[in-house]
């Protein structure tokens, strides 16, 4: 992921130029290395890195895990560390800091470059969960029906108000597929098609859902969930007022 910014905690200055510009050259935005532990907390607020290569033995008052352990409690940037040492004590202490990676020197380019990679790859795929939860703990509380679907219109959630109305018990319509809830079912297809390509998708009146009758149609809100592409990844369907 080039352009993402990372932070080398290594004691060794010549080591520490010579991985700055390794990583500079794969697109890197790499801050001057820093040497001692307790001075990463300062960096971590100024550079705002998305990744930290740490060196295990570090001079100063604290050593690499120690460091880790500290930038763990109270920030949220995954690490990897950087270690001449292998031995049962030293990796039992840097598992449970829940580093992302653990490079052992000598190491080549190609290792160095793949567990960067994997490294900012899990770090994004956590925090993307993390928002995800956030995002549906909000809409759990939301006093309207929402159903979030896939691209294909499979039900992924439905909240607390969607299923109070809809007479569902939790998670008990995930992997449905959302045009078969109406008396009309290709209405519902039409309307996800569009609002592929139109967006805000404009309120649409369709029949009632199958599974509770309803006196009047509701009007459903659909619109494109898209990612940091701007491809579109599924729906979200608003339910109206019955």
């Amino acid at each position: 992921m080039p352009d993402s910014t990372i932070l080398i905690v290594e004691d060794e200055a010549l080591v520490g130029m010579e991985l700055k510009e390794t990583l500079e050259r794969y697109g890197y935005l790499v801050p001057a290395p820093i040497k001692k532990g307790e001075d990463v907390p300062e960096a971590i607020i100024v550079h705002k890195p998305d990744l930290i290569l740490m060196d295990i033995r570090l001079k100063g008052f604290q050593d690499g895990i120690e460091t880790a352990y500290m930038v763990g409690g109270e920030f949220e940037v995954p690490f990897v560390f950087l270690s001449a040492y292998s031995d049962d004590e030293t990796l039992s202490r840097a598992l449970g800091t829940r580093a992302y990676g653990y490079l052992v020197k000598p190491f080549d380019e190609k290792t160095l470059r793949t567990t960067i990679e994997l490294a900012l790859r899990r770090s994004k795929e956590f925090h993307d969960r993390d928002h995800d939860d956030w995002y549906r703990g909000i809409l759990e509380r939301f006093p309207r029906p929402v159903f979030l679907t896939d691209l294909y219109g499979r039900i992924t959630f439905e909240n607390a108000a969607a299923r109070a109305r809809f007479n569902s018990a939790d998670a008990g319509r995930t992997g449905t597929a959302m045009h078969l809830l109406f008396t009309e079912p290709a209405e519902m297809t039409d309307l996800l098609a569009e609002a592929i390509v139109v967006e805000p998708a404009r309120p649409a009146i369709i029949r009632a859902m199958r599974l509770k009758s309803e006196v009047a149609p509701a009007t459903f809100e659909v619109a494109p969930i898209r990612d940091e592409t701007g491809r579109t990844t599924g729906f979200a369907i608003l339910v109206g007022c019955e």
